[in-house]
């Protein structure tokens, strides 16, 4: 790379002192094969071939924005990487595949050039992966987002032929030169092992957009929260709404009046061992089990950092929330749990997330409420402390 701004913004998003986000995708692209291409067709684009993500510039086009709207697009093609937008185009129309994968990361990326496409831009909410924005994607959404003319011809299945022109930030011509099976699996692979170095190497700030991407990288749950729960659920806290179903006890012949259904909400408190020995790729399969939590009990977590003392204490359902990694010091949960004496923190159940490497000696006084130690390091298996501790191994 021979370009000085093209290396310039770079080295800036890596090194941004004002995002930490920026970090993170700085090494996203600092892990690509880079070509400084004047003869390229758009400003920026990426592909996959040789065994590894390619992005391509366009020195004469890059260069014409600012120093942010430059950074902005190469944390577009990014998330492109992070998304594995390559692989999941499939057999996807190419055209409305590339206005679908614009709408869906550009929601998460500041300082983008004037006339990026949003979700707004096609009429539709925030918060969606690409394949959602497809299914609603017509014709008169295409001239929304085009800019030069285009041509109404559809094909017989009432699908956009690829011969309508969208031109946005990037170029994805690239794509079609990556896709096929052999590719896809391999490009998977590489994008995960991306993202597992721009996690160890970007000082444990993980962004919430690729917390999500990595639910389309099959790191789902891997712990079974639903029985879980439900077996312990009797000792939470509960609140009555109308039902039909049931029968009003106060008037049971009454079938127009509604009964009352019980709904349990257990009290979770997350504890998340932030110790020098739990990497950053560690405490992120801890968040994962975290945000299924809050998916299933459609309520907010406490949730608390602790190395040798408490760090860092949030209360949040993962919806719109950015874990950031606050310690690095000894391993002791103790204070955490100390914490919640203290304070009276509401809980019916508590969550651990560590890799083990701790004693309950120390313990002055052992929690009565269920027990959930989610393991890291598979090689370790602690000494459950009470009959209703449990513990799971994080793969």
């Amino acid at each position: 790379m021979k370009n000085k701004q093209i290396e310039k913004a770079i080295l800036n998003l890596i090194s941004d002192p004002y995002d930490k986000d920026n970090c993170f995708y700085g090494h996203i692209i600092a892990q690509c094969e880079i070509h400084i291409d004047d003869t390229f067709d758009g400003i920026a684009g990426v592909g996959y071939w040789n065994d590894m993500f390619q992005l391509y510039i366009n020195p004469d086009l890059f260069t014409i924005f600012t120093l942010k709207e430059q950074k902005a697009i190469l944390i577009h093609e990014a998330m492109h990487i992070i998304f594995n937008h390559i692989s999941r185009q499939s057999d996807k129309v190419h055209l409305q595949w590339n206005i679908a994968t614009d709408a869906a990361i550009n929601q998460f990326i500041d300082n983008l050039p004037e006339g990026s496409i949003y979700p707004e831009t096609l009429g539709k909410e925030k918060d969606k992966y690409a394949e959602y924005y497809y299914e609603y994607i017509d014709i008169n959404i295409i001239k929304r987002c085009c800019k030069s003319k285009i041509s109404t011809n559809t094909c017989c299945s009432g699908k956009l032929q690829d011969d309508e022109i969208y031109s946005n930030i990037d170029s994805h011509t690239l794509w079609d030169k990556s896709s096929n099976d052999k590719n896809d699996n391999f490009s998977k692979q590489a994008c995960q092992s991306m993202i597992d170095k721009a996690i160890e190497k970007s000082i444990g700030n993980i962004p919430t957009p690729v917390q999500k991407a990595l639910k389309l990288l099959n790191k789902d749950s891997q712990v079974p929260w639903q029985k879980i729960l439900k077996r312990i659920m009797g000792n939470s806290k509960k609140y009555f709404e109308p039902s039909y179903k049931k029968v009003n006890r106060r008037f049971p012949n009454r079938i127009d009046l509604p009964g009352k259904k019980a709904i349990f909400i257990p009290t979770l408190v997350c504890i998340v061992d932030v110790s020098g020995s739990m990497s950053n790729k560690e405490i992120l399969k801890g968040i994962i089990e975290i945000q299924q939590i809050c998916k299933l009990t459609n309520h907010k977590l406490v949730v608390i950092q602790v190395d040798t003392e408490v760090q860092d204490i949030t209360t949040t359902d993962f919806k719109n929330h950015k874990f950031t990694r606050n310690g690095c010091g000894g391993t002791e949960l103790y204070p955490a749990v100390d914490y919640i004496n203290k304070n009276k923190i509401d809980n019916d159940i508590l969550v651990f997330i560590t890799d083990g490497h701790f004693g309950f000696y120390s313990w002055l006084k052992m929690p009565k409420v269920p027990m959930l130690f989610l393991i890291t390091d598979k090689n370790c298996k602690i000494n459950l402390p009470t009959k209703r501790s449990y513990q799971f191994v994080l793969e």
